[in-house]
């Protein structure tokens, strides 16, 4: 059989079984589509932020700003806005602009709080067009005077505000207003990523932002001709200690790497997702084409019998694979496309504020589609292209072979590859060899080889249990359900490699719900036993709370106890650490951190808290000095005063004496916890705690019970995103169950023909098909329950005790996992049930 001979049978081969093809097609594209979209995305932002960064700081050829030692999560100490005075002396400086950044918030005409759309709610010093900053006004003009203000176009549009209103604006020294002289925005954007931003002129924003007379950094611009490197040698003359100055291009890169660190961590998260679809893909394309196979081992043992080597039928189906692998490919791309643009869509409504974004393709999108689209395809029909290839001529007299059960050896080679993934999720999990992203690669393939363990060796038990769920629908509905039992039973093979697809979107949704669980189950114990605050106080915004809300919720009679807490970074032994700063007296009433030795309250300056794990690694115990690097370049002696077991508030706890004296970074306060005097009743000190905060709106003030609530809520939340996004998989492990079903119709043709004949109406015929679908969902759940529970199990043991301590489980998940299957099964029913109902008998009994 020529090429051109196999072209043709391969070509006609898909023009026959359209059906078929498409839905083959759709599963690839799915998978396809996420991937491209995927790179797309990232790479579009990353260019995008590229130029946006780039523009931003394009004006600035200097910058003056406080050293830091090691790239941390601290902020940088503030400088003296009175360096601008000497730096705009120095020959070759034309523009000298001192950049600050606080917190302010914008509130409504009903005196509410705006809340941003993902960001912080940030506070700009800001000079207009005369200024270095890539900003741009939209609308109005820069402000001048302390009763004017700009905000981000984004906000306004969105709260209603427009150029000559009054606005009032919160910062850490209060509330003020000014009349709105303008709009602005990043470049060609009219918001700031998800932030909502309040501008005012340099002098201004000083006062109002409370910053002391000190600035965040000092952008300069050069005169034309001036030599870049003479006027920072002569500005890093005059400048005071840990006081540096870098060029405009070491500052766009920066803040390129920062950006390029969220948008990795973005993408690599969609990849995740979009990897899970396409392996979801890979199961369901291998069923059908084993199934199709089957059904057309006539017409592949009669082309052996006209001349056709098996290596000639191998290439025939193969070659179907490709083109059906190519045409996903192609239709992937462009869907991919789509699917980026649906997702910034989807964030800019939410108010995110990403700017426009132009479509990169690059050689690597490509190739991961090719890689996606083809390979996946390929790979799944080379075992059933094999099988094809073995197919002897005499089958050609002998229909009813179909393909044989699976030997002994196939089973056994399903439970050591579960073994060996089992073993490699283990060791990657717990002993971690290397780096982090080997053994996360190797936990990865070791749950990737359990997942295709599983799905081979579940073939083995498909037939019992299937039966067994099949039970009471046979009891209920009697011959439809009898039928739709048997009709499961009788193909093991086939139920579990369609309900293979499903099972691995429901262990994925499983292994998160316990997760979850765990960590709550955590949090609330953490929250019963470590912590005995009445009153939590956060951000929403996440930007930190002025010391001002901690002081004043101290200052009431009504509590026993306040301590904010707050954080910087440090190396010790030259590994990045990050310690807590806390009130040690407030803090020994509040928390129970179990005290091994030493002493919280009294917690001096240049004395230190640890954790057991780090007091093990370090050899460290009461009295024992530990040398530090903080971020700023400070160094310092730390004496351990205490020694606990309990990491909720991290290993290292420092007083906040220690905090001020070793760093000048703006105090915020990451959260607050405060105890009710004994005498004092809650609503007594509910009501001294609102009036105690009524000036700090942005403080969010909840009970003990409260914030619970609000954190079970979040982590419901996460789960509910990762379902979500872990959907598309599931949907396309529905369409595999409904091609498996019609393939299944199709091949029992005669045989419902014959049913219809002596007397089987419409009616139970499309009951018995969605009771068979119904039966293969719920096997594909169940098994999937079981390892999305075992795989849960291992994430939970494997993280630090101070995130997951307690083993937890949803009941209530596992049965609207159930229920879902059993819709799961109903749906994919929908077609194969009418196309079996509507069979002409006739026709159907006559099928060879």
């Amino acid at each position: 059989m020529s090429f051109r001979s196999t072209a043709l049978l391969t070509r006609k081969s898909i023009r026959a079984r359209i059906g078929r093809t498409v839905a083959i097609a759709f599963t690839v594209t799915a998978g396809v589509s996420f991937v491209v979209g995927s790179f797309v995305l990232a790479d579009s932002m990353r260019a995008t932020f590229s130029g946006l960064f780039n523009e931003l700081v394009s004006d600035v050829d200097l910058e003056v700003r406080s050293v830091e030692a090691f790239a941390g999560n601290s902020e940088r100490d503030p400088i003296d806005a009175s360096i601008a005075e000497q730096l705009s002396e120095i020959e070759g400086v034309d523009v000298v602009e001192p950049s600050l950044i606080r917190f302010a918030q914008i509130l409504d005409e009903n005196g509410e709080l705006v809340a941003t759309t993902g960001g912080p709610a940030l506070g700009y010093s800001y000079i207009g067009d005369a200024g270095l900053q890539g900003i741009t006004i939209k609308e109005g003009r820069a402000p001048i005077g302390v009763d004017e203000l700009v905000v981000d176009k984004a906000t306004a549009d969105r709260v209603g505000y427009e150029v000559g209103d009054i606005v009032a604006y919160l910062t850490d020294t209060g509330t003020h207003e000014g009349e709105l002289v303008g709009t602005i925005g990043a470049v060609d954007s009219d918001g700031f990523l998800g932030a909502s931003v309040v501008a005012l002129d340099i002098p201004t924003a000083i006062e109002k932002f409370g910053s002391d007379g000190k600035v965040d950094a000092i952008d300069i611009g050069l005169t034309d001709g001036a030599d870049a490197i003479a006027v920072q040698a002569a500005i890093d003359d005059i400048l005071p200690a840990r006081i540096e100055v870098i060029t405009g291009e070491q500052l766009a890169d920066e803040s390129q790497s920062d950006v390029d660190g969220f948008i990795s961590v973005f993408g690599t998260g969609l990849l995740i997702f979009a990897f899970i679809t396409a392996f979801i893909s890979a199961f369901i394309i291998n069923n059908i084409f084993q199934i199709t196979i089957g059904q057309r081992l006539r017409e592949l043992a009669l082309l052996r019998a006209v001349g056709a080597s098996g290596k000639q039928v191998r290439r025939m189906i193969v070659s179907e694979a490709f083109v059906l692998g190519l045409v996903a490919t192609v239709l992937g791309v462009f869907g991919g496309i789509g699917v980026s643009r649906l997702i910034l869509f989807l964030f800019n409504q939410a108010g995110a504020g990403f700017p426009d974004t132009e479509t990169i393709l690059k050689l690597r999108t490509f190739i991961a589609a090719a890689m996606v689209g083809l390979g996946v395809t390929l790979l799944s029909v080379f075992v059933p292209a094999r099988r094809a290839s073995t197919i002897p001529p005499v089958a050609a007299m002998r229909p009813e072979l179909g393909f044989e059960a699976l030997k002994k050896k196939q089973l056994i080679i399903g439970a050591i590859v579960a073994a060996v993934g089992v073993v490699m999720l283990i060791i990657g999990l717990f002993v971690q060899p290397g780096p982090a992203l080997s053994w996360a690669a190797l936990a990865g393939a070791g749950a990737l080889a359990l997942f295709l363990g599983v799905a081979s060796v579940s073939s083995t038990i498909a037939a019992p249990v299937t039966r067994a769920i099949g039970w009471p629908i046979a009891k209920l509905f009697k011959v439809p359900g009898v039928l739709a039992r048997d009709n499961v039973a009788r193909a093991p093979r086939r139920t579990s490699s369609s309900a293979s697809a499903l099972m691995i979107g429901v262990a994925l949704v499983s292994a998160a719900a316990v997760f979850a669980s765990s960590l709550r189950a955590t949090f609330t114990d953490i929250l019963d036993n470590a912590i005995t605050a009445d009153y939590i106080v956060t951000d929403p915004n996440f930007f930190g709370l002025s010391p001002a809300v901690a002081e004043s919720l101290a200052a009431l009679p009504e509590l026993e106890a306040v301590t904010p807490v707050r954080g910087i970074g440090a190396q010790v032994s030259g590994d990045t650490k990050g310690f807590g700063a806390i009130d040690p007296d407030a803090f020994q009433i509040l928390v129970n951190p179990d005290l091994r030795a030493g002493e919280i309250a009294g917690l001096g300056v240049n004395e230190v808290l640890i954790h057991t794990d780090p007091a093990s690694d370090l050899n460290k115990g009461v009295g024992d000095t530990i040398d530090v690097l903080w971020q700023n370049g400070i160094e310092g002696t730390l004496t351990v005063a205490g020694v606990y077991g309990d990491a909720t508030f991290g290993n290292w706890l420092i007083s906040l004496d220690t905090l001020e004296l070793v760093s000048d970074a703006p105090a915020r306060d990451f959260f607050i916890i405060g105890k009710l005097a004994d005498s004092v009743s809650a609503e007594a000190g509910n009501l001294a705690v609102a009036a105690a905060t009524a000036d700090f709106p942005q403080a969010d003030v909840q009970t003990n019970a409260e914030f619970r609530k609000s954190q079970e809520d979040q982590i419901n939340q996460l789960l509910l995103t990762i379902t979500i996004l872990l959907m598309l998989s599931i949907v396309i492990a529905i369409l595999g169950i409904a091609i498996t079903l019609a393939l299944g119709v199709f091949e029992r043709t005669r045989e419902i023909g014959l049913l219809r004949a002596v007397g089987m109406n419409r009616r139970q015929l499309r009951r018995s098909v969605r009771w068979e679908a119904v039966i293969v969902s719920t096997f594909g759940a169940l098994v999937g329950i079981i390892l999305g529970t075992f795989l849960g199990i291992i994430a939970s043991l494997a993280v630090p005790d101070d995130i997951v301590s307690k083993l937890a489980f949803s009941p209530m998940i596992i049965i609207v996992v159930l229920v879902f299957a059993v819709l799961a099964g109903l749906v994919a029913a929908l077609y194969p049930s009418f196309k079996a109902s509507n069979m002409d008998v006739l026709k159907a009994i006559a099928t060879d």
